[in-house]
């Protein structure tokens, strides 16, 4: 929610580590803010990927034909 309120990267970092929420590893948030980049890449990732795997598809019915040829 941070970065969608336009918060950088690194001013996240610094939010989560002044209010001392640790990362999934039990460490700080580094500096540059690489780590929560990665986060929030991994998390829209996901929310894609589930996107997808919800998602109804249209039947689509075409004319299929199966052949046994014997030699």
């Amino acid at each position: 929610s941070l970065y969608d309120k336009g918060i950088g990267y690194r001013k996240i970092s610094k939010y989560l580590n002044d209010r001392g929420i640790l990362t999934e590893k039990g460490s700080k948030w580094g500096e540059t803010g690489n780590y929560v980049y990665s986060v929030l890449k991994k998390y829209r990732q996901r929310e894609e990927r589930l996107e997808l795997l919800n998602k109804e598809y249209e039947l689509e019915w075409n004319d299929m034909e199966i052949k046994w040829e014997k030699n």
